[in-house]
Order: structure tokens, then C-alpha cells, then sequence
């Protein structure tokens, strides 16, 4: 079986194990960020800033995702990250190498804590949920205004 696979197949799939992972990361540092803007400075526009920066972030995974299809794909492993069995099946591929084990083990952890945080988020969010949506309507109605100056030509003369 194992002269089947692709040469690269295992240099590749640490490469996107170690992506992913700072990924996650990543994510997860923008996730505190998130909480503190919520709670510590109900700073909506701060707030708004992160979660733009977060869309980048997830979108670069759902690439991510991609290339393990594409990868795994040319190895005859069929199925996404996720389902059922998914990873035991990519961890049986290389049976004897602790480091992709490790890797496994670490994106799994990572993408756990992510989630917790990303709960934890949610909840806090909907705690202080009427202050951040009166700055929402308030930065809503500032633009507004802004955008109404501006159209009248600006600057009065």
C-alpha cells in the first residue's frame, strides 16, 4: 500500500497540517481580540474591524480545505475533513511517523479551543448585545450624515 502513494504526499500534507494550525491560531488570537472589544471597550467599530479580518482568515482555510481534497484526492482518500473516520484513515496512511501524529493531534486541540472561544464569543456577544447595537445604529446614523454632507458638496461655504 504504501508504495502507492504519491512521493510527496507526506512532505505536502504536513505543510497544510502546519497552515492549518497557525490558522487556528491565528483565528484564536482574533477571537480574544473580539471578546475584549466586546467586553472591556463595547467598541463596536473595533469589533466590526476583527471580524473583517477574521472573514480573510476563513476564507484562507476554506482554500486550505481545497488542497487537502485536491491532495488526499491523489492518494485515493475520499471524504472532507470532518467526516466520520476522516482523519484515523489520513493518521493509518503513516502508521509510524509521530510527527504527523502530533500535527493531528495539535489541529484537532487548536480547532477545539477555536470553537470553545468562538461560544464563549457568541455568548458575550449577546450579553452586551443592546450597548454594541446602540453604537451599531449610532455609527449607522453617523455615516449617514456624513454621507448626506458630502453629497451637499462637502465643506459649507
Amino acid at each position: 500500500m504504501g508504495s502507492t502513494l504519491p512521493a510527496n504526499l507526506l512532505r505536502d500534507a504536513k505543510s497544510l497540517l502546519t497552515q492549518e494550525i497557525q490558522l487556528y491560531k491565528t483565528l484564536r488570537t482574533m477571537v480574544s481580540r473580539e471578546q475584549e472589544a466586546i467586553v472591556l471597550n463595547e467598541d463596536m467599530e473595533e469589533l466590526l474591524q476583527i471580524l473583517q479580518e477574521k472573514d480573510g482568515v476563513i476564507a484562507r482555510l476554506q482554500l486550505l480545505a481545497d488542497s487537502w481534497g485536491d491532495l488526499l484526492g491523489s492518494a485515493g482518500i475520499a471524504g472532507p475533513d470532518g467526516t466520520e473516520g476522516f482523519w484515523e484513515r489520513f493518521r493509518a496512511l503513516f502508521p509510524d511517523d509521530r510527527e504527523v501524529s502530533a500535527m493531528l493531534d495539535e489541529a484537532r486541540d487548536a480547532a477545539e479551543d477555536l470553537m470553545k472561544a468562538e461560544d464563549e464569543s457568541k455568548r458575550l456577544l449577546e450579553r452586551y448585545s443592546a450597548g454594541l447595537r446602540e453604537q451599531l445604529a449610532s455609527m449607522a446614523k453617523g455615516r449617514s450624515v456624513a454621507a448626506s454632507y458630502e453629497r451637499m458638496g462637502g465643506a459649507f461655504q
